[in-house]
């Protein structure tokens, strides 16, 4: 549903976007993660035609993004900026049928079609409210009700969760996750990364304008060099697979509690069957191996680091 091959924006002196190559499937949540100055607002806003591409090409439901695919792709994409534009002396309903008038919806249409984005969004006790009075999590949830009206195919939502409380995050996650199972495609910018990984099926990590990393949160994790917390649980005597497991590169913190050992291991993942195969070597009895679950917010610093 979103392709890009190459996608660059040249800002001059190192900064913009660089020769992005990425695929988000139809009906799946993307991740796009990176600090500050990455390039994820550049490539929001390329991928809505607001910016022309200094060199590669963007797709929306393989409709190319150009200037003259403009009306097209703004009738497919529903775009929820960080800040976006309330008219505070606007009732919530005002502020809805104005933008209904601006996505050209007849106006024998408007009525149900806030009223459904009013639901999806669970806003529907809104309705009468002045703009001004609602708080930072009524204003996004309002704003991604604005978003929905013309219906969109794929939604891009630029730090939607940013600032809220942790109920105002909970229900913006919920929202989110019924408009996947509505069939939307969401491209999702945060830095609140345990939000991601709990919704997310494919992420993106983005750094100086580049893509370190792309895949769900388990792919990424396996390729890369990062701190994983395991414990092997054994059926034998465990002080000669301790010893075996000191000795191993990329070990740390290694504690033994009853027969189970813990430890860090900061080593390639893909070294672990070597571990194990030396602890059978020595007739170690293994009944388990645990790994906590791949934390999110570790695999990008880890990402991030590695190609600092």
């Amino acid at each position: 549903m979103i392709r890009t091959e190459n996608l660059t924006r040249d800002f001059g002196g190192g900064r913009g976007l660089h020769e992005l190559t990425m695929h988000i499937p139809k009906g799946k949540i993307f991740g796009y993660i990176g600090p500050n100055g990455a390039g994820k607002t550049t490539t929001i806003k390329l991928l809505c035609s607001l910016y022309r591409p200094t060199a590669g090409r963007a797709f929306i439901n393989d409709i190319e993004v150009t200037p003259d695919n403009a009306g097209k792709i703004k009738g497919i994409v529903g775009y929820m900026p960080d800040n976006f534009g309330v008219y505070d002396q606007m009732s919530v309903w005002e502020y809805l049928d104005f933008f209904c008038a601006a996505y050209h919806i007849p106006v024998r249409q408007r009525e149900s079609r806030i009223r459904s984005v009013l639901e999806l969004t669970r806003s529907q006790q809104m309705i009468d409210y002045q703009v001004a009075s609602l708080s930072k999590g009524m204003t996004q949830r309002i704003g991604m009700a604005k978003t929905l009206l013309h219906d969109p195919e794929v939604l891009i939502l630029d730090e939607p969760a940013s600032g809220l409380d942790p109920y105002a995050r909970i229900e913006m996650r919920k929202t989110i996750l019924r408009l996947r199972d509505l069939g939307k495609t969401i491209m999702l910018s945060s830095h609140i990364l345990p939000e991601l990984a709990g919704i997310c099926d494919l992420i993106g990590i983005l750094e100086k304008g580049k893509m370190l990393a792309f895949g769900s949160v388990d792919e990424v994790s396996k390729k890369v060099k990062e701190n994983l917390k395991l414990t092997i649980i054994l059926d034998s005597e465990p002080e000669p697979a301790k010893k075996i497991c000191s000795e191993f590169s990329g070990v740390q913190q290694l504690t033994l509690t009853g027969n189970e050992l813990h430890f860090l291991f900061t080593g390639i993942r893909n070294s672990i069957p070597e571990l194990v195969k030396n602890l059978t070597l020595a007739d170690v009895r293994i009944m388990e191996i645990k790994e906590e679950h791949a934390d999110l917010e570790q695999v990008f610093l880890s990402v991030t680091h590695q190609n600092s």
